[in-house]
């Protein structure tokens, strides 16, 4: 009996593979980490690198005089391309529009009216806007402008896929495919932009 007591004591008192079981047991959290930032640096590069790439686009719009070729609008697309190298495909729609004051006022949240100029999306990835849908844009998305005021609009749009199966960013980490858009309202150096075919601008 006494010797049982002994035996078991001992065997309390063994730290042999002690190292080996604690790593068994942090295993599974290292793991997760590791998935984690994979995937969360994936989804803050991919906004960050699209933002950055919409900015450069509208800055190159901005200075350009009031009429843009289709052709031109159409390399947009490989610009955005360029600018996001390795990325997930981005979508790009650039919409143009006008204020149309009332009785010679501004256009804010309850007066006067947006008029399109030109609603156009390289590849016609995204469907265009029509003079109605800008209208909503009053509320909070364009600051007011002055009458015959003109800014730009472009948008885009990235379809995040996870690197790693769906079922495992989702599930491990939280983070499930997503679309993740920019909104980047530009004023012109010039007066307007407008785009070459289209008659609104006359």
């Amino acid at each position: 009996m006494r010797s049982l007591k002994h035996r078991f004591r001992s065997f309390l008192r063994d730290e042999d593979g002690l190292i080996l079981a604690e790593g068994l047991l942090m295993l599974p959290l290292v793991v997760w980490a590791l998935v984690a930032m994979f995937i969360y640096w994936d989804v803050f590069r991919t906004i960050n690198v699209t933002q950055k790439a919409a900015y450069g686009v509208a800055d190159l719009l901005s200075r350009q005089r009031d009429t843009i070729s289709t052709d031109f609008a159409n390399g947009l697309q490989n610009v955005m391309d360029f600018l996001t190298p390795g990325g997930h495909p981005v979508k790009i729609r650039i919409t143009s529009l006008e204020c149309q004051g009332a009785s010679g006022g501004g256009c804010t949240a309850t007066d006067g009216n947006y008029r399109l100029l030109f609603s156009f999306s390289p590849g016609g990835k995204v469907p265009p806007l029509t003079e109605a849908d800008i209208q909503s844009w009053k509320a909070s998305k364009i600051p007011i402008l002055n009458n015959q005021e003109s800014v730009f609009v472009v948008e885009t749009s990235v379809e995040f896929k996870a690197q790693l199966q769906t079922a495992i960013a989702g599930f491990m980490v939280g983070v499930e495919d997503a679309t993740y858009g920019q909104f980047i309202v530009t004023k012109p150096r010039h007066r307007r932009l407008c785009l070459q075919g289209t008659t609104t601008c006359n």
